[in-house]
Parts: C-alpha cells; structure tokens; sequence
C-alpha cells in the first residue's frame, strides 16, 4: 500500500534528485566523484546552460559539443575545497549513458591527505527550484552524507 502511495505521489509531483558519490582513494592520493543525473533533467540544464533548445545530449552527432559543454557545465557547479578554503583542481573524466541517466565523472589528483572539505553541488539548481542534490563522501572506511538544496549548496566534510 505505502508503494501505491509513493508511486502516486511521484507521478502527481516528481522528484528532482541527483547524487553524487566522492570518495578518497588514499593509496592513490586522488578523490574521485561520480555524479548520476537524470537524462532529461540534465538535457534542460545543458539547453539552458548553451543557449541551444531542443539539444539533444544522446545525439551522436551533437557529442562533441555536448562532451564539451557538460565538462564546462560540470566543473562549474561541483567545486571541491580544503580546509584552508583553497578550491582544488577538478579534471573532468568522462561520462556515460546508462538506461534514463547520465554518470559524470570528476577527479581530483594528487590529494595528500584530507581533513576537511568543503563540497558544493549546484547541479540543476537552475532548471528546478525544489532539486536535492545528495553527496556521499566515503574516506577512512567511513561515509558521510548531506542533503544540498539551492540556497545551501555546500557541505563542510570533516574526518579527525
């Protein structure tokens, strides 16, 4: 019954979520981020972002320009800082189409060590104004999570 009620619910109001999962790989000193975004949220996003409606990002014959673009668009709106609020240089990896979402990936190399960090994720705050962006850091064996809406976009990330 509560299924029926979720599912109804979703239906009469979608739910706009992407999630982000960074983890610390301490023995090869990078952190690395997978973000996995809806398809057709992230195609309104990229429209808005370029200037280009109707684009289509699974369009073969777009790639390049949409390879481009999302890269931009990505290491505009996910920003990693230490401690000290320097912000980290994210290298923008790849992505891939799996059923009706986008995985995006982000890597930060040569990371020493952590102690704090300060994440913010503003993915598709410009095309939904209720959009949860969950983050999940994983480090030390240990994870940690925040739920980041438009207007508190950032979490501060902190092992001891």
């Amino acid at each position: 019954m509560v299924s029926i009620i979720f599912t109804i619910v979703c239906i009469i109001h979608p739910f706009h979520v992407s999630v982000t999962d960074i983890k610390y790989n301490k023995d090869k000193k990078s952190i690395q981020i997978s973000s996995r975004i809806f398809l057709d949220d992230l195609e309104l996003a990229l429209q808005a972002y370029t200037n280009q409606e109707g684009l289509d990002i699974v369009d073969e014959n777009n790639w390049d320009f949409i390879n481009e673009n999302l890269k931009r668009y990505l290491l505009n709106k996910i920003i990693l800082k230490d401690g000290k609020n320097r912000e980290y240089k994210l290298v923008y990896v790849g992505i891939e189409i799996e059923d009706d979402v986008m995985w995006c990936y982000l890597e930060v190399e040569k990371v020493k060590k952590i102690q704090s960090i300060i994440v913010t994720n503003k993915i598709l705050h410009e095309v939904w104004s209720d959009q949860e962006n969950l983050v999940h850091f994983r480090a030390f064996d240990r994870v940690k999570s925040a739920r980041l809406f438009k207007g508190e976009e950032s979490q501060i990330f902190e092992w001891q």
